[in-house]
Protein backbone atom coordinates (compact mmCIF):
# COMPACT_ATOMS: atom_id res chain seq x y z
CA UNK A 1 0.00 0.00 0.00
CA UNK A 2 1.56 3.25 -0.90
CA UNK A 3 1.25 6.29 1.11
CA UNK A 4 -1.60 8.04 -1.05
CA UNK A 5 -3.58 5.11 -0.17
CA UNK A 6 -2.83 4.81 3.19
CA UNK A 7 -3.90 9.02 3.77
CA UNK A 8 -7.35 7.98 1.84
CA UNK A 9 -7.86 5.13 3.98
CA UNK A 10 -7.22 6.79 7.37
CA UNK A 11 -8.79 10.05 5.84
CA UNK A 12 -12.10 7.66 5.89
CA UNK A 13 -11.96 6.09 9.14
CA UNK A 14 -11.33 10.09 10.88
CA UNK A 15 -14.85 11.50 8.74
CA UNK A 16 -16.64 7.82 9.40
CA UNK A 17 -16.38 7.00 5.66
CA UNK A 18 -14.55 3.74 5.55
CA UNK A 19 -14.07 2.06 1.56
CA UNK A 20 -11.71 -0.37 2.30
CA UNK A 21 -10.94 -4.30 0.92
CA UNK A 22 -9.93 -6.85 3.54
CA UNK A 23 -6.63 -6.90 3.15
CA UNK A 24 -6.12 -3.25 3.24
CA UNK A 25 -8.03 -3.09 6.57
CA UNK A 26 -5.90 -5.66 7.85
CA UNK A 27 -2.86 -3.49 6.60
CA UNK A 28 -4.28 -0.84 8.60
CA UNK A 29 -4.85 -3.04 11.97
CA UNK A 30 -1.13 -4.47 11.54
CA UNK A 31 0.27 -1.57 11.55
CA UNK A 32 -1.44 -0.02 14.59
CA UNK A 33 -3.45 2.42 12.69
CA UNK A 34 -6.82 1.09 13.08
CA UNK A 35 -8.77 -0.81 15.30
CA UNK A 36 -11.45 -3.71 15.02
CA UNK A 37 -14.74 -4.38 17.41
CA UNK A 38 -17.82 -6.52 17.42
CA UNK A 39 -20.60 -4.06 16.78
CA UNK A 40 -22.87 -5.52 18.89
CA UNK A 41 -20.36 -5.22 21.82
CA UNK A 42 -20.22 -1.58 20.89
CA UNK A 43 -23.62 -1.20 20.84
CA UNK A 44 -24.14 -2.70 24.33
CA UNK A 45 -21.38 -0.58 25.57
CA UNK A 46 -22.31 2.40 23.80
CA UNK A 47 -25.84 2.01 26.23
CA UNK A 48 -24.37 0.28 28.87
CA UNK A 49 -20.90 2.66 29.72
CA UNK A 50 -23.56 5.66 30.25
CA UNK A 51 -25.77 3.77 32.64
CA UNK A 52 -23.19 2.77 34.81
CA UNK A 53 -21.69 5.91 35.07
CA UNK A 54 -24.49 7.74 36.16
CA UNK A 55 -26.07 5.78 38.04
CA UNK A 56 -23.19 3.78 40.01
CA UNK A 57 -20.40 6.68 39.44
CA UNK A 58 -17.87 3.43 37.87
CA UNK A 59 -16.67 2.75 34.83
CA UNK A 60 -17.64 -0.17 33.34
CA UNK A 61 -14.67 -2.14 34.15
CA UNK A 62 -14.46 -1.31 37.73
CA UNK A 63 -14.40 -4.17 39.79
CA UNK A 64 -17.36 -2.31 42.26
CA UNK A 65 -19.64 -1.34 39.36
CA UNK A 66 -21.74 -4.00 40.15
CA UNK A 67 -21.91 -3.81 43.75
CA UNK A 68 -22.57 -0.11 43.21
CA UNK A 69 -25.24 -0.17 40.90
CA UNK A 70 -26.70 -2.68 42.82
CA UNK A 71 -27.40 -0.32 45.97
CA UNK A 72 -28.39 2.53 43.90
CA UNK A 73 -31.03 0.11 42.57
CA UNK A 74 -32.02 -1.12 45.93
CA UNK A 75 -32.25 2.24 47.09
CA UNK A 76 -34.30 3.42 43.96
CA UNK A 77 -36.76 0.57 44.50
CA UNK A 78 -37.31 0.99 47.91
CA UNK A 79 -38.43 4.54 47.35
CA UNK A 80 -40.82 3.76 44.85
CA UNK A 81 -42.74 1.65 46.64
CA UNK A 82 -43.64 4.38 49.77
CA UNK A 83 -46.71 5.41 48.78
CA UNK A 84 -46.36 8.85 50.14
CA UNK A 85 -43.23 9.13 47.53
CA UNK A 86 -45.73 8.36 44.86
CA UNK A 87 -48.58 10.36 46.14
CA UNK A 88 -45.92 13.45 46.65
CA UNK A 89 -43.27 12.89 43.65
CA UNK A 90 -45.10 14.93 39.91
CA UNK A 91 -45.90 11.68 37.44
CA UNK A 92 -43.20 13.25 35.17
CA UNK A 93 -40.68 12.51 37.68
CA UNK A 94 -41.90 8.96 38.68
CA UNK A 95 -42.03 7.89 35.48
CA UNK A 96 -38.11 8.86 34.98
CA UNK A 97 -37.23 6.73 38.49
CA UNK A 98 -39.03 3.78 37.00
CA UNK A 99 -37.25 3.78 33.94
CA UNK A 100 -33.98 4.48 35.62
CA UNK A 101 -34.81 1.39 37.42
CA UNK A 102 -35.38 -0.84 33.92
CA UNK A 103 -32.23 0.62 32.79
CA UNK A 104 -30.48 -0.60 36.34
CA UNK A 105 -31.88 -3.85 35.88
CA UNK A 106 -30.95 -4.37 32.77
CA UNK A 107 -27.04 -3.07 33.43
CA UNK A 108 -26.56 -5.74 36.38
CA UNK A 109 -28.20 -8.55 33.75
CA UNK A 110 -24.90 -7.62 31.53
CA UNK A 111 -22.59 -7.37 34.12
CA UNK A 112 -23.72 -10.30 35.85
CA UNK A 113 -22.53 -12.25 32.40
CA UNK A 114 -18.88 -12.94 32.47
CA UNK A 115 -18.49 -13.15 28.49
CA UNK A 116 -20.35 -8.92 28.51
CA UNK A 117 -18.06 -8.08 31.32
CA UNK A 118 -14.86 -9.26 29.14
CA UNK A 119 -15.82 -7.87 26.01
CA UNK A 120 -16.80 -4.95 27.79
CA UNK A 121 -13.25 -4.58 29.50
CA UNK A 122 -11.27 -5.28 25.87
CA UNK A 123 -13.25 -2.75 24.58
CA UNK A 124 -12.64 -0.29 27.24
CA UNK A 125 -9.32 -1.01 26.46
CA UNK A 126 -9.15 0.06 22.57
CA UNK A 127 -11.37 2.96 23.44
CA UNK A 128 -8.59 4.29 25.34
CA UNK A 129 -6.59 4.02 21.78
CA UNK A 130 -9.16 5.47 19.75
CA UNK A 131 -8.25 8.66 18.73
CA UNK A 132 -10.26 11.67 19.98
CA UNK A 133 -13.33 12.56 17.71
CA UNK A 134 -12.62 9.28 15.83
CA UNK A 135 -15.73 6.75 16.53
CA UNK A 136 -16.61 3.61 15.00
CA UNK A 137 -17.60 2.69 11.76
CA UNK A 138 -18.22 -0.34 9.23
CA UNK A 139 -17.60 -1.01 5.59
CA UNK A 140 -20.60 -3.17 4.36
CA UNK A 141 -18.44 -4.87 2.13
CA UNK A 142 -16.51 -6.64 4.45
CA UNK A 143 -19.10 -7.63 6.61
CA UNK A 144 -20.58 -6.37 10.42
CA UNK A 145 -17.18 -5.58 11.88
CA UNK A 146 -17.02 -2.15 12.88
CA UNK A 147 -13.54 0.25 12.51
CA UNK A 148 -11.63 3.11 14.87
CA UNK A 149 -8.57 5.32 13.95
CA UNK A 150 -5.92 4.65 16.69
CA UNK A 151 -4.18 7.80 18.00
CA UNK A 152 -1.51 6.79 16.26
CA UNK A 153 -3.63 6.57 13.07
CA UNK A 154 -4.57 10.05 13.29
CA UNK A 155 -0.97 11.02 14.32
CA UNK A 156 0.36 9.32 10.99
CA UNK A 157 -2.47 10.95 9.05
CA UNK A 158 -2.15 14.50 10.05
CA UNK A 159 2.11 13.71 9.23
CA UNK A 160 0.98 12.23 5.53
CA UNK A 161 -1.48 15.03 4.88
CA UNK A 162 1.40 17.51 5.03
CA UNK A 163 3.80 15.19 3.33
CA UNK A 164 1.63 13.74 0.96
CA UNK A 165 3.48 15.38 -2.14
CA UNK A 166 6.88 13.98 -1.33
CA UNK A 167 5.76 10.71 0.15
CA UNK A 168 2.96 9.61 -2.30
CA UNK A 169 4.08 7.27 -4.24
CA UNK A 170 6.37 5.65 -1.56
CA UNK A 171 5.44 2.99 0.47
CA UNK A 172 3.47 3.31 3.46
CA UNK A 173 6.13 0.81 5.35
CA UNK A 174 8.93 3.21 4.20
CA UNK A 175 6.99 5.91 5.82
CA UNK A 176 6.22 4.31 9.10
CA UNK A 177 9.54 3.47 9.49
CA UNK A 178 10.91 6.89 9.31
CA UNK A 179 7.63 8.04 11.72
CA UNK A 180 8.06 5.60 14.28
CA UNK A 181 11.77 6.45 14.37
CA UNK A 182 10.91 10.37 14.44
CA UNK A 183 8.56 9.17 17.53
CA UNK A 184 10.81 7.52 19.55
CA UNK A 185 13.44 10.08 19.09
CA UNK A 186 10.84 12.87 20.45
CA UNK A 187 9.67 10.64 23.16
CA UNK A 188 13.46 10.14 24.91
CA UNK A 189 14.00 13.90 24.02
CA UNK A 190 10.72 14.99 26.35
CA UNK A 191 12.27 13.19 28.81
CA UNK A 192 15.63 14.59 28.97
CA UNK A 193 14.50 17.69 28.75
CA UNK A 194 11.91 17.19 31.60
CA UNK A 195 15.00 16.04 33.47
CA UNK A 196 16.74 19.23 32.99
CA UNK A 197 13.89 21.09 33.86
CA UNK A 198 13.19 19.54 37.08
CA UNK A 199 16.84 19.68 38.60
CA UNK A 200 18.01 22.55 37.13
CA UNK A 201 16.70 24.59 40.69
CA UNK A 202 15.28 28.18 40.41
CA UNK A 203 16.01 30.35 37.73
CA UNK A 204 14.50 33.80 38.06
CA UNK A 205 13.34 33.96 34.22
CA UNK A 206 13.76 32.37 31.27
CA UNK A 207 14.27 29.21 32.44
CA UNK A 208 13.38 27.24 29.41
CA UNK A 209 16.68 28.74 27.91
CA UNK A 210 19.17 27.53 30.96
CA UNK A 211 17.36 23.53 29.41
CA UNK A 212 18.42 24.84 25.83
CA UNK A 213 21.37 25.68 26.30
CA UNK A 214 22.43 22.40 28.90
CA UNK A 215 20.76 20.31 26.38
CA UNK A 216 22.97 21.89 23.49
CA UNK A 217 26.05 20.82 25.70
CA UNK A 218 25.50 17.41 24.19
CA UNK A 219 26.65 15.58 27.36
CA UNK A 220 24.23 13.02 29.76
CA UNK A 221 22.39 14.93 31.37
CA UNK A 222 24.04 14.18 34.75
CA UNK A 223 26.81 15.50 33.22
CA UNK A 224 25.67 18.78 32.14
CA UNK A 225 23.50 19.20 35.25
CA UNK A 226 26.98 18.84 37.05
CA UNK A 227 28.69 21.19 34.77
CA UNK A 228 26.27 23.87 34.78
CA UNK A 229 25.97 23.71 38.72
CA UNK A 230 29.57 24.39 38.83
CA UNK A 231 29.05 26.85 36.69
CA UNK A 232 27.08 28.39 38.97
CA UNK A 233 29.59 27.97 41.95
CA UNK A 234 32.66 29.69 39.81
CA UNK A 235 32.93 33.05 40.86
CA UNK A 236 28.79 32.93 41.63
CA UNK A 237 28.13 33.29 37.76
CA UNK A 238 24.41 34.07 36.84
CA UNK A 239 22.37 30.98 35.39
CA UNK A 240 22.87 32.00 31.91
CA UNK A 241 26.53 32.37 32.38
CA UNK A 242 27.09 29.17 34.14
CA UNK A 243 25.13 27.52 30.85
CA UNK A 244 27.89 29.15 29.16
CA UNK A 245 30.30 27.71 30.60
CA UNK A 246 28.92 24.32 30.89
CA UNK A 247 28.88 24.64 27.05
CA UNK A 248 32.29 25.08 26.96
CA UNK A 249 33.90 22.84 29.63
CA UNK A 250 35.05 20.19 26.97
CA UNK A 251 37.15 22.52 25.33
CA UNK A 252 37.99 24.54 28.39
CA UNK A 253 38.99 21.94 30.48
CA UNK A 254 36.27 22.33 32.81
CA UNK A 255 33.12 24.72 33.52
CA UNK A 256 35.74 26.43 36.21
CA UNK A 257 38.14 26.85 33.51
CA UNK A 258 35.53 28.02 31.26
CA UNK A 259 34.07 30.28 33.83
CA UNK A 260 37.91 32.46 33.76
CA UNK A 261 37.94 32.43 30.53
CA UNK A 262 34.10 34.02 30.38
CA UNK A 263 35.58 36.57 32.76
CA UNK A 264 38.64 37.24 30.67
CA UNK A 265 36.52 38.13 27.80
CA UNK A 266 34.61 40.31 29.49
CA UNK A 267 37.67 42.13 30.71
CA UNK A 268 39.19 41.95 26.53
CA UNK A 269 35.57 44.24 25.87
CA UNK A 270 36.40 46.67 29.00
CA UNK A 271 39.95 47.26 28.00
CA UNK A 272 39.04 47.38 24.61
CA UNK A 273 37.27 50.89 25.61
CA UNK A 274 33.09 49.04 25.64
CA UNK A 275 31.04 50.05 28.45
CA UNK A 276 30.40 48.34 31.29
CA UNK A 277 26.48 47.30 30.77
CA UNK A 278 24.58 44.01 30.91
CA UNK A 279 24.33 43.47 27.33
CA UNK A 280 28.03 44.00 26.34
CA UNK A 281 28.88 41.64 29.14
CA UNK A 282 26.38 39.16 27.45
CA UNK A 283 28.01 39.47 24.54
CA UNK A 284 31.48 38.60 25.81
CA UNK A 285 30.61 34.58 25.13
CA UNK A 286 30.77 35.05 21.55
CA UNK A 287 34.62 35.41 21.92
CA UNK A 288 35.39 32.26 23.67
CA UNK A 289 36.03 30.77 20.00
CA UNK A 290 39.26 32.06 19.75
CA UNK A 291 42.35 31.59 21.89
CA UNK A 292 42.56 33.90 23.97
CA UNK A 293 39.56 35.36 24.13
CA UNK A 294 41.23 39.19 23.24
CA UNK A 295 41.94 37.79 19.84
CA UNK A 296 37.83 38.15 18.70
CA UNK A 297 38.10 41.67 20.10
CA UNK A 298 39.29 43.34 16.73
CA UNK A 299 36.21 41.73 14.50
CA UNK A 300 33.94 42.14 17.43
CA UNK A 301 34.73 45.75 17.29
CA UNK A 302 34.43 45.95 13.90
CA UNK A 303 31.59 44.43 13.13
CA UNK A 304 29.41 46.78 15.83
CA UNK A 305 31.38 50.02 14.12
CA UNK A 306 29.93 49.10 10.60
CA UNK A 307 26.83 47.84 12.36
CA UNK A 308 26.20 51.47 14.29
CA UNK A 309 26.98 53.29 11.15
CA UNK A 310 24.58 51.56 8.95
CA UNK A 311 21.83 50.04 11.40
CA UNK A 312 21.58 52.42 14.21
CA UNK A 313 24.12 52.43 17.48
CA UNK A 314 21.60 51.47 20.08
CA UNK A 315 22.55 48.63 22.13
CA UNK A 316 21.33 46.18 20.09
CA UNK A 317 24.32 46.75 17.79
CA UNK A 318 26.21 44.44 20.30
CA UNK A 319 23.78 40.95 20.05
CA UNK A 320 23.41 41.94 16.37
CA UNK A 321 27.39 41.84 16.33
CA UNK A 322 27.88 38.79 18.47
CA UNK A 323 25.20 36.67 16.34
CA UNK A 324 27.51 37.92 13.36
CA UNK A 325 30.87 36.89 15.12
CA UNK A 326 31.34 33.18 14.01
CA UNK A 327 29.27 33.83 10.29
CA UNK A 328 31.45 32.94 7.19
CA UNK A 329 32.71 36.50 5.89
CA UNK A 330 34.59 39.97 7.00
CA UNK A 331 32.69 42.05 8.73
CA UNK A 332 32.00 44.32 6.05
CA UNK A 333 30.91 41.42 4.04
CA UNK A 334 28.37 40.73 6.67
CA UNK A 335 27.24 44.16 7.47
CA UNK A 336 26.17 44.39 4.42
CA UNK A 337 24.58 40.94 4.26
CA UNK A 338 22.42 42.31 7.29
CA UNK A 339 21.84 45.36 5.57
CA UNK A 340 20.19 43.79 2.71
CA UNK A 341 18.45 40.88 5.29
CA UNK A 342 17.05 43.81 6.61
CA UNK A 343 15.96 45.64 3.38
CA UNK A 344 14.16 42.41 2.26
CA UNK A 345 12.63 42.28 5.39
CA UNK A 346 10.90 45.64 5.17
CA UNK A 347 9.83 44.90 1.94
CA UNK A 348 8.27 41.81 3.25
CA UNK A 349 6.51 43.26 5.98
CA UNK A 350 5.17 40.76 8.73
CA UNK A 351 2.00 38.75 8.54
CA UNK A 352 1.93 37.27 11.95
CA UNK A 353 3.07 40.85 13.76
CA UNK A 354 2.25 43.39 11.57
CA UNK A 355 2.45 46.23 14.01
CA UNK A 356 5.98 44.80 14.89
CA UNK A 357 8.72 46.87 12.09
CA UNK A 358 11.78 46.66 14.16
CA UNK A 359 14.09 43.93 11.84
CA UNK A 360 17.44 44.40 12.70
CA UNK A 361 18.10 41.50 14.85
CA UNK A 362 16.56 39.31 12.56
CA UNK A 363 18.26 40.66 9.57
CA UNK A 364 21.87 39.49 11.41
CA UNK A 365 20.24 36.36 12.20
CA UNK A 366 19.32 35.97 8.59
CA UNK A 367 22.55 37.26 7.10
CA UNK A 368 24.23 34.61 9.90
CA UNK A 369 22.82 31.77 8.15
CA UNK A 370 23.80 32.08 4.90
CA UNK A 371 27.18 32.36 3.01
CA UNK A 372 26.35 34.53 -0.08
CA UNK A 373 23.53 37.39 -0.64
CA UNK A 374 22.29 35.90 -3.36
CA UNK A 375 20.79 33.13 -0.64
CA UNK A 376 19.17 36.08 1.40
CA UNK A 377 15.82 36.42 -1.03
CA UNK A 378 15.06 32.68 -0.70
CA UNK A 379 16.00 32.64 3.55
CA UNK A 380 14.00 35.97 3.89
CA UNK A 381 10.53 34.91 2.34
CA UNK A 382 10.62 31.63 4.24
CA UNK A 383 11.46 33.31 7.07
CA UNK A 384 8.15 35.11 6.84
CA UNK A 385 6.25 32.35 5.98
CA UNK A 386 7.68 30.10 8.90
CA UNK A 387 6.61 33.16 10.64
CA UNK A 388 3.14 33.09 9.86
CA UNK A 389 2.15 29.64 9.86
CA UNK A 390 3.25 29.35 13.64
CA UNK A 391 1.23 32.08 14.29
CA UNK A 392 -1.94 30.08 12.06
CA UNK A 393 -1.31 26.98 13.76
CA UNK A 394 -1.35 28.32 17.00
CA UNK A 395 1.76 27.30 18.11
CA UNK A 396 3.25 31.06 18.63
CA UNK A 397 1.87 34.23 19.72
CA UNK A 398 2.69 37.32 17.35
CA UNK A 399 4.96 39.15 19.75
CA UNK A 400 6.88 35.21 19.43
CA UNK A 401 6.61 34.34 16.38
CA UNK A 402 9.54 36.30 15.03
CA UNK A 403 12.07 35.00 17.54
CA UNK A 404 10.58 31.33 17.15
CA UNK A 405 10.71 31.90 13.30
CA UNK A 406 14.81 32.48 13.96
CA UNK A 407 15.39 29.24 15.63
CA UNK A 408 13.69 26.67 13.18
CA UNK A 409 13.73 28.87 10.01
CA UNK A 410 16.68 26.23 8.91
CA UNK A 411 14.94 22.90 9.74
CA UNK A 412 13.82 20.89 6.45
CA UNK A 413 11.07 20.33 4.51
CA UNK A 414 8.15 23.03 3.86
CA UNK A 415 6.87 25.94 5.97
CA UNK A 416 4.07 24.00 6.70
CA UNK A 417 6.00 20.58 7.96
CA UNK A 418 8.54 22.42 9.86
CA UNK A 419 5.13 24.18 11.78
CA UNK A 420 3.94 20.42 11.88
CA UNK A 421 6.81 19.02 13.23
CA UNK A 422 7.42 22.02 15.73
CA UNK A 423 3.86 21.56 16.83
CA UNK A 424 4.22 17.44 17.69
CA UNK A 425 7.07 18.44 19.34
CA UNK A 426 5.35 20.34 21.65
CA UNK A 427 2.88 18.27 21.79
CA UNK A 428 5.08 15.39 23.15
CA UNK A 429 6.84 17.71 25.92
CA UNK A 430 3.89 18.72 27.49
CA UNK A 431 2.71 14.96 27.50
CA UNK A 432 1.63 13.78 30.99
CA UNK A 433 1.69 17.45 32.51
CA UNK A 434 0.09 20.78 31.66
CA UNK A 435 1.79 22.31 28.49
CA UNK A 436 4.15 25.64 28.90
CA UNK A 437 4.66 28.83 26.91
CA UNK A 438 8.67 27.52 27.60
CA UNK A 439 7.63 24.16 25.56
CA UNK A 440 7.71 26.42 21.91
CA UNK A 441 11.30 27.40 22.59
CA UNK A 442 12.76 24.28 23.35
CA UNK A 443 10.83 22.57 20.26
CA UNK A 444 12.07 25.72 17.78
CA UNK A 445 15.28 25.10 19.18
CA UNK A 446 15.77 21.58 18.28
CA UNK A 447 12.97 21.33 15.66
CA UNK A 448 15.65 20.10 13.22
CA UNK A 449 16.73 16.86 14.89
CA UNK A 450 13.20 15.55 14.06
CA UNK A 451 11.86 16.40 10.67
CA UNK A 452 10.91 14.01 8.33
Amino acid sequence: MNCERAAALLRGLEKNELSVTSEEIEDLLKRGLALEADPDDVATFQWLAPVVAQYARRSVDDAHATQGLAQVLRETEEELQKDWYRVKTPKAVLAEREESRVLMRRALAHLADPRCVAAMRELMAKAREVAPGAGWVGCPALGSEVYALTHKGWRVRRQLKIRLERFAAAEIDEFLRAFDKVEGKMSAFAGDINALSNNVGFVRKNREQVVIGLMKTGAPIPQALAAYRAGLGAANQAPDAAVTCARNASVAGSPEQAARLLEDARRALLNAGFRNTPVVLGAAKCLLAWNPPAAGVPRFGELCSRLAHMLGGDDLVYKMAARLMSAQGSPSELVRRAVNAAALLRQQPSRANPQHREVRMASAALASMVRADDGLPGLVARFREVEYELVRAGVSGPAQAEAHALECVACPGTPFEVVDTVSALVARLGEGRRAEPGDVAVAVAFAKRFAL
